[in-house]
């Protein structure tokens, strides 16, 4: 369903005009009689298996920036419950449960088990309160800081004949389940508690104040007997020393269950590299199960019309390609961690002493074995054709742009340039073998032109759709630009890799 159509209704139950009064006016219609609402929501959306709450607050109140929000994909959500094995669970922790994306997986799974919901963002938690409500779910949920254990406000969600009763219970609540399942927000900065090296939650070492992910990991051993936590894959490798210590003491003392290798682009906000990261203390086996599934995915096409600007933008229909799970990819992970498989290029049963000599690296990549086989690729010359499309693109639209309003409005060179731009020396040979010439990027300009801010069309032969937007959608634009150019320079750098091996090209 079209998000545009979501927010309409949902602004017409709550009776507002602005989504930003949305949570306000949840909690009033909560805690009044919320039955109407829900059957009318009900009646408009019938579908519980999923989040429909989430786009709306994605889209219009997320977080991006100071609280790293980026929310749960189902099919990801449903493959951490999996993993977590919330169907043998009385109760389950969701760490971070922003909307409740993973609550509502784990209670398609398991309906009739009891939840505790724990969140930092106040904005979110009606969001989350109306989603287990709906679902007539039995519920805790906590406005409260993870990292530091502060609780400010917490609520009871009892299940009723159709739906579920919130009220307002004294803070703290006591946090133990038999599971954690956790997507908390990415190399998050933060303050220690004091006393930290006595607080029984690091025994296995204290994280970094720079990057919060082995906090979490470490709050979520703490809470539970299991848990599932979805994570950047930085987490898996090198690091700050004292992640590494932990991510060491966590394998010496057999906690870590099941590592999952996941492909780029499963989220809608970001392109960033993910894993599942999977403990349980009362382990049968002295194995790590390894998972690669950067190349077990499924791919679906999403559309979505432009919601906000002239009609030239609301009448234009956006394409996205998303990397998700099926029934059948999410099986054959749980399949390999059940039965400890090894298998080429997929899965691996790896030993303590095997990661030991690995210098305690946990990348599925690394451990799998991998089978040697000369890569299939496109022309060079079409690879280099699609190269310049997206070239052409982001220089016919060039910004010109004053230094000091450049940071101001937090326009760095570094956002706008892909991950692998080529140098010279790659640019002389993609053309030697391709006959096409690359383009240079020439997309934006800093000058120290007082006040200076101008869009320029680049290419007089094309004029980039990018002119009719705001400048908060040209950034847009060219982050997904970016997304595709470091797509096609990933699938340069594959198909010239082996050439390159065996000495048949040089640089």
């Amino acid at each position: 369903m079209e998000l545009s159509q979501l927010t309409t209704k949902f602004k017409e139950l709550l009776k507002i005009e602005d989504v930003s009064k949305a949570p306000q006016n949840i909690l009033q219609v909560l805690f009044s009689c919320p039955e109407q609402i829900f059957e009318e929501w009900l009646d408009f959306c019938p579908d519980l298996s999923s989040d429909n709450l989430q786009p709306i607050f994605q889209y219009y109140l997320a977080d991006r920036k100071d609280k790293m929000q980026d929310y749960t994909p189902k099919s990801l959500a449903l493959a951490a419950c999996m993993i977590a094995e919330v169907h043998n669970a009385k109760n389950v922790y969701d760490m971070c449960s922003g909307s409740g994306a993973l609550t509502i997986q784990a209670w398609n799974i398991n309906p009739g088990c009891t939840f505790i919901c724990q969140e930092f963002d106040e904005r979110v938690i009606p969001f989350l309160l109306f989603n287990l409500a709906i679902r007539n779910i039995n519920a805790v949920v906590i406005h409260g800081d993870v990292l530091s254990e502060e609780q400010f406000t917490a609520y009871s969600v009892t299940a009723g004949e159709r739906f579920s009763a919130v009220a307002k219970i004294p803070a703290p609540v006591e946090i133990c389940a038999d599971c954690c399942i956790s997507n908390p927000p990415y190399n998050l900065k933060f303050k220690l508690p004091v006393f930290a090296a006595l607080n029984e939650r690091y025994k296995y070492g204290i994280p970094p104040e720079s990057n919060a992910n082995y906090a979490f990991i470490s709050a979520a051993v703490q809470a539970a007997d299991r848990a599932v936590l979805i994570l950047p894959q930085s987490v898996l490798s090198d690091g700050h020393n004292s992640e590494k210590e932990i991510r060491e003491n966590l394998i010496e003392a057999n906690l870590i269950d099941a590592i999952v290798q996941n492909p780029n682009n499963m989220f809608e906000c970001t392109s960033i590299g993910i894993c599942i990261y999977s403990l349980k203390k009362h382990k049968q086996t002295a194995t790590v199960e390894m998972v690669d599934m950067r190349k077990t995915y499924t791919e679906e096409i999403r559309f979505q019309n432009g919601q906000f600007g002239g009609v030239s933008h609301t009448n234009r229909t956006y394409q996205k390609t998303v990397k998700t799970y099926s029934e059948e990819n999410i099986n054959s992970i749980i399949g390999a961690i059940a039965h400890r498989r090894n298998k080429s290029e997929f899965s691996a049963a790896v030993t303590i002493e095997e990661i030991k000599k690995n210098d305690y690296s946990l990348t599925p990549s690394s451990a799998i074995p991998f089978e040697y086989r000369e890569a299939e690729h496109r022309p060079y010359s079409e690879i280099i054709k699609d190269y310049n499309k997206i070239i052409a693109e982001k220089n016919s639209c060039k910004l010109v742009i004053n230094e000091t309003l450049a940071k101001a409005l937090k326009l760095p060179v570094v956002d706008f340039k892909a991950d692998m731009t080529p140098d010279r020396q790659m640019y002389e040979l993609m053309e030697s073998l391709s006959g096409e010439k690359p383009i240079n990027p020439d997309f934006i300009t800093f000058t120290k032109n007082k006040g200076e801010c101008v869009f320029k069309a680049n290419d007089p032969e094309h004029l980039s759709t990018i002119f009719k937007y705001a400048l908060s959608m040209w950034k847009q634009h060219m982050m997904y630009l970016n997304e595709q150019e470091n797509i096609i320079l990933a699938e340069y750098r594959d198909a010239i890799l082996p050439e390159l091996l065996n000495g048949e090209i040089s640089l």
